[in-house]
Formats: C-alpha cells, structure tokens, sequence
C-alpha cells in the first residue's frame, strides 16, 4: 500500500487509514474512486467538504464514517445526484455491504471496524486491477457483496451460541461473501489458528481468499476454455466439494503437501488451491508495493541497490506494478528475497515470521496463472511442463 501527502505547508505523510492531517488538522478520507487518501476543507454555507476553496464538486462524510468512525470515506454528492438524482450516504467501500453486525451491541462495533478496514485493502488492490468489481446495485447479477455478522456470543470471545441465531460461516455463494465476526477477534482468531494448527490466519487473509472464489466465477468458470486450462494447473474442479471436504478434515493433507501446493488447507480441493494461490498472490504486491513506496531494496545476496535502481533490480516501478507489463517471474524472484528480510525484521522483534511460506515451482507456476487470469493474458502463458508443477 502507498502512502499520501496532505496540500498544506507541513505535507505529512497520510496513510490508507488516516482521517486528520496531524498538520493542519483538517479532514483527511479516501475519494469516491477510491485512489487517492486526500484533505477536505469543510465549506460553512453549504456543510459540505471541498478539496479546494470554491470547488465545483461536494463531497460528505461516509455516514458509516461519521457516525461510527469505521471507514475514511468520502462521498461525492455531485455525481450521485446527477446521476440519480438522489443523495448516497455511503462510500465506494461501503457500498458493497449487505448485512453489518448488530451495531446495538456495542462490543461489536471495534470488531466491525477492524472488518471494514480489512475489506478496504482488499478492495483497494482489486480496483488497481483490471478486473471487474461492481456491487449489487451495479450489476444485480454478478457483483459483489458482503455480509459481516455472529452466531456467537462476543462477551466470551464468541465462545457460546447465541439463541435463536442460524450458525455463521465464513465462506463465497455467488458473489455475496459472508465474515463471521469472531474472525476480527484476536482471541478467537488465534484459538482457531492453534486448534486447526495453521501458519497463517488473518481477517484480512479470510478476505483475499474469499474474494479468490469470487473471482474464480468471474474469470474462470464463465470461459469453458479459460477452466479447462486452469485444470492443468489446479487439478479437476468438478471433483465433489463435500467429499474432499470431509476427506480433509478427517485424514489431513498429504505429507508432502508443501512440495505442490502453497498451505494444507490448497490441497482440500481445487477451488481452495486456486484461492488460497490468489489470496498469496495479493499478499505478495501489496506487500510489494508497500516496500516500493518506502524505497526499501535490499537482497540476501548481499547486492546493495539505491533508490534510481530499485524499480530495475528488485522493486517494480509503480506505474507497472500493477500491469502485466510486469513479468510474474520477476515479482516473485523480489518476493523471495523481500520475504526472507520481512521474517528477519519480524524475528528481531520477536515476533513469528510474518511469511511462513514457501515458493516452490510448482507454487509459482500457480501463481504465475492467476497472474495471467488477471491481465486476461492467458494465451501468454508459456506452455506446461511436467518440471513446472514439480
């Protein structure tokens, strides 16, 4: 993620999640296109918020910003009442939710904004793509779509049931995206983590997977060609679900899973490898860019590379970062030397390694192909060999 600059004389640094300029003290939010993290002056007459003095377009808080403090968005007054001749209180981000937690229980609301700044990442790095991302009052059919709501009692770290509520899982159904709340617990979180002896579980990992079998639909299973390549790479989709499933569960993955598959929970079925794979390969530039933004180059190798040749040796140069002007190959040979300074900086702390993973070839291979779905380059791919899924 990049970071911002606010207009005025001290220009501070604005972060994704920033709402005040600690310079100037003005508004700071994310624009209704959902690219730039920039300040607001509130204008008296009208009560609305301007990036400049006299400005044409209006914009207002998100309400889910103003009243709860649980996004940063703007809305742009003058488009939707142009285009709808009406007034939309909700932001880009906030758009796309169905059903938010039962705000009356106030507990609940800490958790729904850790929620609601997780979705904004992942939302964030998809609008930078070329894919589609529409919510359901755009595209009633096809859009996107989330539900973030409990089945369990937030007093115990959602440890008991509550009465009268259906059980909540946290899964994809035809675009609409269901987050159990428990997931923005850290208590629960990691008890889950533990009992189910994961490497990595994380509220915002849960969405990127998700958001993975979302886009299976939409770039995959919609082209009979598109998936009949794609299980070359992922095995037989048609497989049943419920049978792998409980298979999974009940004998555990292969014990040499990690040689083709990038966690255990890939090897439960094809649909989980394609979104666990898609789910990595959004943590990897994000990451990435992240680095980029902040100039941090570095290589295990012990090559020292300034600030002119980062773009060139290690980092892609951000305005191809996110186009497939950018060869996969390249994005994960900088991962991999990236990830092993990342865990370093995590083991000085003390902390676990923040990327306990490894790319074998036949990972990357994967990876490679949800490179190519992306930038619709599928024809690009080189052909496959038996070496690549080794």
């Amino acid at each position: 993620m990049k970071t911002f600059q606010c207009r005025c004389k001290g220009q501070p640094t604005l972060f994704f999640e920033s709402n005040l300029c600690t310079a100037c003290n003005c508004t700071v939010g994310l624009d209704d296109d959902f690219s730039e993290v920039e300040a607001y002056y509130l204008d008296e007459a009208s009560g609305h918020y301007l990036k400049n003095a006299g400005a044409d377009i209006h914009y207002q808080k998100c309400d889910n910003n103003a009243q709860y403090n649980a996004c940063n968005g703007m809305v742009n007054l003058t488009t939707f009442v142009a285009a709808a001749d009406k007034t939309e209180v909700l932001c880009f981000a906030c758009r796309f939710n169905e059903t938010i937690p039962d705000l009356t229980v106030v507990e609940h609301i800490p958790l729904w904004k850790k929620m609601e700044a997780a979705k904004r990442r992942a939302l964030y790095t998809l609008n930078a793509l070329p894919v589609p991302l529409k919510n359901i009052t755009q595209d009633p059919e096809q859009g996107l779509s989330f539900d973030f709501t409990t089945d369990r009692n937030v007093k115990d770290h959602f440890i008991s049931k509550l009465n009268h509520q259906d059980t909540v899982f946290t899964g994809h159904d035809c675009g609409h995206i269901t987050i159990n709340l428990a997931e923005a617990d850290d208590v629960a979180r990691s008890s889950t983590k533990h009992a189910m002896g994961e490497r990595y579980r994380t509220l915002l990992g849960h969405f990127r997977h998700e958001l993975g079998h979302y886009y299976f639909d939409q770039l995959i299973a919609c082209s009979p060609k598109k998936q009949a390549l794609c299980k070359q790479y992922f095995g037989d989709d048609e497989l049943d679900y419920q049978e792998a499933l409980d298979k999974h569960y009940k004998e555990g993955a292969p014990s040499n899973w990690h040689e083709h598959y990038i966690s255990e929970y890939a090897t439960m079925h094809p649909y989980e490898d394609w979104a666990e794979t898609w789910a990595h390969y959004m943590h990897i530039i994000d990451t990435l860019e992240t680095a980029q933004n902040f100039s941090i180059a570095g290589s295990t190798s012990g090559i020292q590379a300034d600030n002119e040749e980062v773009g060139e040796l290690y980092l892609p140069q951000d305005k191809h970062y996110f186009s497939v002007q950018t060869p996969i190959s390249r994005i994960l040979d900088t991962w991999v030397d990236f990830s092993v300074i990342l865990n370093s900086l995590n083991r000085s702390m003390g902390l676990e390694d923040a990327y306990p993973f490894v790319l074998t070839q036949s990972v990357r291979t994967k990876l490679s192909f949800v490179h190519h779905a992306i930038h619709n380059k599928l024809d690009q791919l080189p052909e496959l060999t038996a070496a690549d899924l080794k």
